[in-house]
């Protein structure tokens, strides 16, 4: 199959796994509805995003429990978010706001729920106490520099490591890792509702269910003014050609594609999130997908495609992070993402990589082709052809390519004596893994019994709000 017919076939088909609520209730149909045996934690991730947006956002997702009753008709001992986190990396200000509008959701939720079965609802926010925690007992495998200790600790992933730390009580701390499922959203989508978590959530919490990750696929959107325009700009100029080419080349042995791979809302067994090691910053989404269904060296996988599912949660509505800006500066913001997402990539991929596409020239001249196809289907995948932020497509192609290109760049240079010899100055003053964390469950046995009295320190300063 050529790479036009493999992009038209595969790429923004939107076929997911569990396309629809009346599929999922199938599934518990067909199993006779078993006991939800393990219990489901959503923490949504916070970083300076829509206060509004978030408020609106966690009460959706607080009324999971009683609308899936309503709607589904599935009670509570088949199907029941125990918690919800917000796990806030926002700035002083605007985590306050956010703290007292999960105060407002309280007030809400009172009042339409009153005794009716809901979540916990806990604000976790990473201020200078948390940074002290993190110092004092994740200094290493985090790589904080002493003059760095009081500094907020920033990053997606980070935040969801961290976070995953206080997605149970030490109530429950007694129970297997595997029995805790995490469900993780972005704060910003207008367009969550109770159906996100059951099919995000569903597939996992059952004894016997071989589902261990679900990944969510949608239609991107922004609102700007009385405008709604194009999202999903790196997803389709980086993400999904970069993650079709693996596959498409067998080094991701996956016989579907991966519809959006930039795609933050998943749902993941604990134990193995905690198995991987999990990139700090931007890439994490891809990361994951690399680490989870990527050969390593010796050609194996972590985890089986049969263990996966890809669910389709509709629209996806988020925040205009753009609008306004001027051109330059939303290609900066592309650019600084692409960057960490093809670094990463490279970090754990690089010598299959090199072994597959002989050459630089290989790598970027297929590279190109599909970038240029991806491109072409996400914008005939939408029935709005505006791009956010002002850019033209060729701005936006542009851009990643070099971004591509630069790091590709590096990565080939090791056949060449002189650039090699710097690379090995550079890697030994910055190791290549410089951008992970080693795998929780590794820091966990380091740590030994100080793992869980870190857990407890960081419990306690989760507030309750509901």
């Amino acid at each position: 199959m050529d790479i036009l017919e493999y992009i038209n076939e595969n790429v923004f088909t939107y076929k997911a796994d569990i396309p629809s609520l009346e599929y999922a209730k199938s599934y518990l149909q067909e199993r006779d509805y078993p006991p939800q045996e393990k219990q489901l934690v959503i923490t949504i991730l916070d970083r300076n995003e829509d206060p509004e947006a978030l408020r609106s956002t966690v009460i959706q997702l607080a009324m999971t429990n009683i609308l899936k009753e309503i709607f589904l008709k599935i009670d509570r001992d088949h199907f029941q978010v125990q918690t919800i986190i917000v796990s806030d990396q926002s700035d002083l200000d605007i985590a306050k706001t956010n703290r007292g509008l999960l105060y407002t959701v309280k007030d809400v939720l009172t009042n339409m729920l009153g005794t009716a079965d809901h979540p916990r609802i806990f604000h976790f926010h990473f201020d200078g106490q948390i940074s002290q925690i993190a110092y004092e007992c994740l200094r290493d495998p985090l790589r904080i520099r002493k003059e760095e200790k009081g500094s907020p600790i920033l990053g997606k992933g980070i935040n969801m490591a961290i976070s995953s730390l206080v997605s149970s009580d030490l109530s429950t701390a007694g129970r297997r890792d595997r029995d805790t499922v995490l469900v993780y959203m972005d704060a910003e989508n207008k367009e969550v509702n109770y159906r996100d978590p059951f099919l995000l959530g569903s597939p996992l919490i059952y004894e016997g269910s071989p589902i261990l990750f679900s990944k969510a696929a949608f239609k991107r959107y922004h609102m700007e003014g009385e405008r709604r325009k194009l999202g999903g700009r790196v997803n389709a100029s980086l993400g999904v050609p970069l993650i079709s080419m693996l596959i498409y080349k067998g080094l991701i042995p996956l016989k579907k594609t991966i519809v959006y791979p930039l795609s933050g809302e998943i749902g993941i067994e604990r134990n193995l999130f905690w198995s991987m090691r999990i990139a700090k910053r931007f890439g994490v989404e891809t990361t994951t997908l690399l680490q989870l269904f990527g050969r390593d060296e010796k050609g194996n996988t972590m985890l089986p495609e049969e263990r996966f599912l890809q669910v389709d949660l509709g629209i996806n509505m988020d925040q205009p992070i753009a609008e306004g800006k001027p051109g330059r500066e939303v290609l900066r913001g592309v650019r600084r993402m692409s960057e960490d997402i093809i670094h990463s990539t490279f970090q754990i991929m690089g010598k299959q990589i090199r072994e597959t596409w002989g050459s630089y020239e290989e790598f970027m001249k297929m590279f190109k082709e599909f970038q240029r196809h991806s491109m072409e289907r996400w914008i005939q995948s939408h029935d709005n052809r505006l791009i956010t932020g002002g850019i033209s497509h060729e701005q936006l192609r542009r851009v990643v390519y070099s971004v591509v290109r630069e790091n590709a760049d590096n990565l080939y240079a090791e056949e060449k004596l002189l650039k090699k010899n710097f690379r090995k100055i550079r890697e030994a003053l910055s190791p290549g893994d410089e951008g992970f964390m080693p795998p929780i469950n590794k820091i966990k046995d380091a740590m030994g019994n100080n793992f869980e009295e870190l857990r407890e320190r960081l419990i306690q300063k989760a507030e309750r709000i509901y």
